[in-house]
């Protein structure tokens, strides 16, 4: 079978050690190349096999349909690649195009899953093989796998364990079809369907401290995704117009009754901060930057807006 891979991040080093310990014939590995002088961990270990490296963006082109069609390429994988596989492109496959999606369809279509189940405090989480159509995120699903997440995860733990569980279900895939064996699909039920935007996080970004506690919380556990950046960024307060990140929140059970946003007196030593509901705490501020313990930026009295 000829395989063409559209592949980032550690899922796709991840598929690319699968692949290369099949029967399948890697054609090539489309991904972001990085700067000549360093390329991506995915144009790395591409290059460690032979493989051969294009740029990711070709499959937004009508004209890559003539290089599938001529290299003979019987079905591309896409494993956490984002940009959008033109319907050339698909149609000059012979099986098919594939995507690993990291959420479960059709409810968490679109981008940034992970982060969005912890934000809607999701007690379950899932990933999604599925058929590429022209629509994204609408294909037929191939195999899925579902898990529980719990009020601890963060942004990058749930990611990670869509890896985890995402891996076995391409390699399942591809040892059904090296056996022969023919695809089962499902029809998503699209009354169902969600979608996120790339650009879409809540309020902007910016803590509403109007919420209850285990709402900003949540808030701030999906934005983590420590020590790599973060598809939403750090979530953020401000101080008479000064920007300040949270990096994370500590919560209580001291109810409160101050006005949100309004800085306490320290409980246990820690930074307080009034929501809805409870108080919270913080270690932590990062400012222009720049990490600041938050007892020495904030005091009682301060309002966070």
């Amino acid at each position: 079978m000829n395989i063409l891979l559209a592949a980032e991040e550690s899922a796709g080093v991840q598929t690319i050690r699968l692949l290369s310990n099949s029967n399948h014939n890697v054609k090539g590995v489309l991904t972001d190349t990085g700067s000549p002088s360093k390329g991506t961990p995915v144009a790395t270990a591409a290059g460690k096999h032979g493989y051969s490296i294009m740029p990711a963006p070709l499959v937004k082109e009508p004209s890559f349909a003539e290089w599938i069609k001529d290299n003979s390429i019987d079905l591309l994988l896409n494993i956490h690649s984002l940009f959008v596989i033109c319907p050339e492109v698909i149609d000059a496959l012979r099986v098919g195009a594939f995507n690993l999606h990291p959420g479960p369809l059709p409810e968490y279509a679109g981008l940034n899953a992970p982060n969005w189940a912890i934000y809607n405090r999701e007690i379950q989480h899932g990933v999604t093989l599925h058929q590429i159509s022209t629509g994204i995120d609408t294909g037929d699903i191939i195999d899925e796998k579902k898990f529980r997440i719990s009020n601890i995860d963060t942004g990058l733990s749930v990611s990670m364990r869509c890896v985890k569980h995402g891996i076995p279900l391409v390699e399942k895939f591809l040892r059904n079809i090296e056996n022969n064996k023919s695809i089962t699909t499902k029809k998503q039920d699209l009354t169902k369907r969600k979608y996120y935007r790339a650009n879409q996080v809540p309020n902007g970004g910016q803590i509403n401290w109007t919420d209850t506690s285990d709402q900003i919380d949540a808030f701030v556990r999906a934005c983590n995704y420590s020590p790599f950046q973060s598809p939403w960024g750090y979530p953020f307060t401000t101080r008479n117009g000064q920007k300040i990140s949270i990096l994370k929140i500590g919560l209580t059970d001291h109810t409160c009754s101050a006005k949100p946003g309004s800085v306490g007196d320290p409980i246990n030593g820690d930074t307080s901060i009034a929501t809805a509901d409870y108080w919270v705490t913080v270690k932590r501020c990062l400012v222009e930057d720049i990490h600041v313990d938050a007892d020495t930026l904030l005091s009682p009295g301060d309002l966070l807006k």
